[in-house]
């Protein structure tokens, strides 16, 4: 791979703000000039072949040709590219960038209806990444063309400058789910939980609304008023994906594997003082404490299948993190991967993600089914880089949004376990979206 340093800007934006209209244009963003979070930023765009797949319906597209059959999606795409033994200084050399969403690997009947595409990856031979701890960006390229040369010069002109954002309008906006249906569903739950089905279910509602603008000036906004570490702007031909997480699914470094799953969350008061008390109250719930540990144990268990021998272990228990709204309990898991495993095969043994499931994983994934009645796409599946040495990093693809055709999606909801309060669990739920309400209600829904 060769390297050569470019223009550093805090504002990573800016490297979007003319890359933003081609092809598959992708933005993993740490939202560091707005929050501090995170290190590094990764840009890309035309990749030199992409894959999408409707379960296991898949399409390639190598620039030249498009072909369609149907296979095992990750067998289709380990098979198209292999992983080098090689160290990098930097997160993403060359590889593939896409999502999974949270049905990706189950090819019933009833999974393949949807605007978006289950799995849509690309493959990227050339990227932007920039180092905000060092102040530095890399251009990393295979191969020296007129497009990488378009880039060297372009970004290494002084002082470009991020557009203003253009006026986006929001109208008819709708929660999907009835308040009443809601409190109703978690009451089901936790007769399921009652009668030994589950321990713990994660339970959502849908809200969509009609938009008009900039589906990029959108994501300027939404990082501005709800910065995270893991957000990321996604533009799939005429489909596109907001995604401000904060949540970690898995990552590998160097063989060393880590996944950061949140359960419990509580409201950000203005207040200093109140806010350090709400840190304080989270902490000592117990609800909220037995929540995370049940969703360690089973991701503890779902990432050893690919990890060495007692290797797996727990690096941060009930740990809090805090984001403009809201304060979250996070734990964090570390391990070493298996030798001739790949993250492909550590994504795959561990989707999708236990804290966004519940466990056992296969009995709450069958009780969401029954209860939400909707394919959840995007939403609770991951975003993220797989990078050319076998490492990467991928999200849990909460707080993201889906726009298409003049409308846009999200979700939200929260893990439901036997002494959960179900009007609790409804307003929590409405909590960890509370931004994205009012701005794309103009302030009118109330709850």
């Amino acid at each position: 791979m060769n390297k050569i340093k470019i223009k550093y800007y805090e504002n990573s934006c800016i490297y979007g703000e003319i890359l933003h209209k081609h092809d598959w244009f992708v933005f993993l963003d740490s939202c560091y000039d707005v929050s501090g979070f995170g290190e590094h930023d990764i840009i890309s765009c035309n990749p030199y072949m992409t894959l999408i797949s409707y379960g296991n319906k898949i399409t390639v597209n190598n620039g030249s040709t498009t072909s369609s059959f149907y296979d095992d999606p990750i067998d289709v795409i380990k098979n198209m590219y292999n992983f080098s033994d090689f160290s990098s200084e930097i997160p993403f050399d060359y590889g593939l960038i896409g999502y999974f969403g949270y049905e990706a690997f189950n090819s019933n009947e009833y999974l393949l209806e949807g605007e978006f595409p289950d799995i849509a990856v690309g493959f990227y031979n050339w990227a932007i990444v920039v180092n905000h701890k060092s102040k530095e960006t890399y251009l990393s390229y295979k191969f020296m063309n007129d497009f990488v040369e378009y880039i060297l010069k372009t970004f290494n002109i002084c002082n470009l400058m991020i557009h203003n954002i253009k006026n986006c309008s929001y109208k008819n906006f709708k929660q999907l789910t009835k308040k009443i249906d809601y409190i109703n569903d978690v009451n089901k739950i936790k007769q399921y939980i009652s009668n030994g089905d589950c321990y713990q279910v994660n339970y959502s509602q849908e809200f969509k609304l009609e938009f008009s603008g900039n589906p990029w000036d959108i994501y300027k906004k939404i990082r501005d008023i709800n910065p995270a570490p893991y957000s990321s702007f996604y533009k799939i031909n005429n489909k596109y994906i907001i995604s401000s997480s904060p949540e970690r699914f898995i990552s590998v470094k160097n063989n060393i594997v880590e996944t950061k799953p949140i359960k419990g969350t509580i409201k950000r008061k203005s207040d200093p003082n109140l806010d350090a008390k709400q840190i304080n109250i989270l902490k000592n719930d117990e609800k909220n404490i037995s929540e995370n540990l049940m969703i360690v144990d089973l991701l503890r268990n779902d990432i050893s299948k690919c990890c060495k021998l007692n290797s797996v272990k727990v690096d941060k228990l009930f740990n809090i993190e805090s984001y403009a709204s809201v304060h979250h309990m996070v734990s964090t898991i570390s391990a070493i991967l298996k030798d001739n495993i790949t993250s492909l095969d550590l994504l795959k043994s561990c989707f999708p993600g236990g804290s966004i499931t519940g466990a056992p994983k296969k009995r709450s994934m069958e009780i969401i089914r029954e209860l939400e009645k909707r394919k959840r796409g995007i939403y609770c599946g991951s975003i993220g880089y797989f990078n050319g040495n076998n490492n990467m990093d991928t999200n849990i693809s909460i707080r993201t949004l889906t726009l298409t055709n003049g409308k846009i999606s999200f979700s939200a909801g929260g893990g439901i376990v036997c002494d959960s309060d179900a009007i609790q669990e409804y307003y929590e739920s409405m909590q960890k979206v509370a931004i994205f309400i009012n701005y794309f209600s103009n302030g009118n829904f109330k709850w």
